[in-house]
This record gives structure tokens, C-alpha cells and sequence, in this order.
């Protein structure tokens, strides 16, 4: 039952985890839609800058036809120059945006096909979480009802005891195997202890731990079972003779 309980209770992180892998793959599709769309503000500013240059240089044009001065042309000359020059930075930029967009529509479209993967994943594993967790608590259910029942025919000095133990030990029951030992402690029990154990008609308790023990039979020996094989085998070999000779009759 603790298993079950500490797997019903992991599936919060379980979940989290699976988010947090889709929120990763959301994040580059947000970068890269973040930077299309920066370049996209550039270049129309770009675009603006030109524009405005372009408004210079017709306005410095026209001024140079009412110049008096050659001074004056010179000057405004050299405002045309350099307005000039400020569009072809511009148009070097928009340029370089127009060259790298591709890559960048190419990247969008990567991460869009990885974030639709994941999320498709991410619904798979959450179905199956639920799916499982839904399982867990329906077994948690049975097991909660089954060990209900079970308390009633235990007094209430030894369930007190147990549910003691299992509250500040995490286990109120302890395994004696062959060796004679308490398998949570690991002390030697008294002889007179572990005949009762083995016997099974009260409940003992580790002299240690106090821990409620519980008698584990060692398994057949390979010659025992070689022989209850064996045993088994001749059974049907007798079995099977009357049965001949009666198909013979």
C-alpha cells in the first residue's frame, strides 16, 4: 500500500516534468517567432530611414536651384552625399534581414515540428499517468477495504502496537527464515520464540525490535523436489497402464 500511495503521490512531479519538457520546446518556437518579427520591425524602420532621406535629398535638390552662392551649392551638396550614403546602410540592412529570414522561417518551422511532436507526446504520457494513477487508486481502494476487514478480527492492543511501529519505524513486521533471526534487527531470537513463530497460533513479538514476526518456510530442497517429481511421474506411469490394457481388451 505505500508503494501505491508513493506512486499516486509522485504523479504531481510526473506531470511537471512532462510540462516542463513541452515548456522548453514552446520557448525556442517563441524565440524564433521573437525574432522574425524583430526583424520584421527593422526592416521597416530601415524602410522609414530611407524614406526620409529620400524627403532630404528632394528637398536639398530643390534648394540648390535657389542657391546664390556656390558655397552654398557645395553645401548642399554634401548633405545629398551624405543622405546618400545613410540609404545604402539602410539598404545593407534590409539586405541582410531578407538573407537571413529564410534560415530563420526554416528554424520556426524545425521547432514548430519538434513543439507538435512534444505536445503529442506530452498528452500520451499525462493520459497514461492519469491512466496509471487511476489504477493505483482503485487497487489503494481494494487493498484500504481488504486491510479493514482484516483489522477487525486483530485486538486492538495489537493493532495499537502496529500502527505504532509502522508510524515511527515505516515497517511492523519482521521476517524469521531459516537462520533464526529477526530480518529487520538482525538479533538472534530465543529458541522458545522462534518455535512459536514457526507454530503461528499467537502473535510474537522480536525481543529487539519489537517488531511483529512472521514465519518464512524455507524453500523444497532440489532433492525434494527431484523426488516429489519423481513421486509424481510414477503415479501416472501406474495411472496410465490399467488404461492400456484395457484399449488392448
Amino acid at each position: 500500500m505505500s508503494a501505491l500511495r508513493a506512486e499516486i503521490a509522485a504523479l504531481p512531479k510526473e506531470v511537471a516534468q512532462i510540462e516542463a519538457k513541452l515548456a522548453g520546446s514552446k520557448a525556442v518556437v517563441e524565440k524564433a517567432q521573437t525574432a522574425i518579427k524583430a526583424d520584421d520591425t527593422a526592416r521597416r524602420k530601415h524602410e522609414s530611414d530611407i524614406k526620409d532621406q529620400q524627403e532630404k535629398i528632394s528637398k536639398y535638390r530643390d534648394q540648390s536651384l535657389k542657391v546664390k552662392t556656390n558655397q552654398e551649392y557645395k553645401a548642399l551638396l554634401t548633405e545629398i552625399e551624405h543622405a546618400e550614403g545613410e540609404i545604402r546602410k539602410s539598404e545593407d540592412k534590409i539586405l541582410e534581414i531578407m538573407v537571413a529570414a529564410d534560415s530563420r522561417k526554416d528554424s520556426l518551422k524545425q521547432a514548430e515540428g519538434v513543439l507538435k511532436a512534444d505536445t503529442a507526446e506530452n498528452e500520451k504520457e499525462k493520459a497514461h499517468a492519469r491512466e496509471q494513477t487511476a489504477e493505483d487508486e482503485k487497487q489503494l481502494a481494494e487493498l484500504t477495504t481488504k486491510r479493514n476487514q482484516l483489522r477487525t478480527g486483530i485486538s486492538d492492543e495489537t493493532l495499537a502496537h502496529y500502527d505504532r511501529l509502522l508510524k515511527s519505524r515505516g515497517s511492523a513486521l519482521a521476517a524469521v527464515h531459516g537462520d533464526q533471526m529477526c530480518s529487520a534487527c538482525r538479533v538472534l531470537l530465543r529458541p522458545q520464540v522462534h518455535q512459536d513463530v514457526m507454530k503461528g497460533d499467537e502473535i510474537q513479538i522480536c525481543d529487539s525490535c519489537k517488531r511483529i514476526l512472521y514465519f518464512v518456510p524455507p524453500p523444497p530442497k532440489e532433492e525434494e523436489a527431484g523426488a516429489t517429481s519423481s513421486s509424481k511421474a510414477s503415479a501416472g506411469e501406474q495411472q496410465s497402464a490399467p488404461s492400456d490394457e484395457a484399449a488392448a481388451q
